[in-house]
């Protein structure tokens, strides 16, 4: 499994412009092949700062997902409303545990 977390720095002024376009590729995103999780979050304490937590079944669904027309086009839009560059961190999990907190 692949887990991405993609850190986007939105310039002010175009933040509801990005929610809006991501929003219209969340569905199409969630239906592609090996796509198990596919999230948009904002950083409450840091406006401007969006996350996409991904999960893929594996690297080549994530090279995929990255090829498909929707995508290219996405990019292309919104690429110039960042005001820094976007930042990838990608895991590789091997192996789950699940763990059960207790006060």
């Amino acid at each position: 499994m692949i887990i991405v977390d993609a850190q986007c720095t939105i310039l002010p002024e175009r933040q509801r412009d990005f929610i809006r376009e991501v929003r219209q590729i969340i569905p199409a995103v969630r239906n592609e092949r090996g796509c198990t999780r596919y999230e948009l979050l904002t950083d409450e304490s840091r406006p401007g700062i969006f996350h996409f937590i991904e999960e893929w079944e594996s690297q080549a669904h994530l090279d995929d997902h990255l090829a498909q027309p929707h995508m290219k086009e996405y990019f292309a839009k919104t690429t110039p409303w960042h005001k820094a560059p976007t930042a990838l961190t990608i895991y590789e999990v091997s192996s789950l545990q699940s763990v059960t907190m207790k006060d």
